[in-house]
């Protein structure tokens, strides 16, 4: 699906919420939301809360290395505080984390040219986390503080 945006297009992922038999994202009435998720050096610029509903997620890297933008949900028996202590530790077990997400990724200065495209229900919880490494000896993204916890608002 694209969906034209001023002078440009936008591609918009939507193999998440076609794989999980969600139901159709194109039937839905309610305005589509977007969210800018910012990366920095080492650090993700986002909301702690979205509003439910159907939202695209854009990315934009404004550090001086590559970075990725991991959106994924947490499964519902991961409290915020359990999906903190992962996040912090920069590392989320398979186990807490449910079997859907995406990955965006975007050069120093780029904004990634897809979108993610996610139907959020209250109570879920999302994941940004960046595992990428500057080099092979260096630590990944998630150990310098590379993480962020989305919560859906009603």
């Amino acid at each position: 699906m694209v969906i034209r945006m001023g002078m440009g297009v936008r591609t918009v992922l939507l193999l998440p919420a076609l794989l999980t038999g969600a139901p159709s994202v194109f039937q839905r009435s309610a305005p589509l939301r977007y969210v800018t998720i910012v990366a920095t050096d080492y650090a993700y610029r986002a909301p702690t809360s979205v509003p439910a509903g159907l939202t695209a997620f854009q990315f934009v890297n404004r550090g001086t290395h590559p970075h990725e933008m991991q959106l994924f949900r947490f499964r519902p028996d991961v409290s915020a505080q359990r999906a903190r202590a992962y996040l912090a530790a920069g590392a989320v077990p398979d186990s807490a984390a449910d079997m859907s997400g995406s990955v965006l990724i975007a050069f120093p200065g780029v904004t990634a040219h897809e979108d993610v495209l996610v139907s959020l229900a209250p109570g879920e919880r999302y994941a940004l986390m960046c595992e990428f490494r500057d080099s092979p000896t260096k630590p990944k993204h998630t150990m310098l503080g590379m993480v962020a916890l989305l919560e859906v608002r009603s």
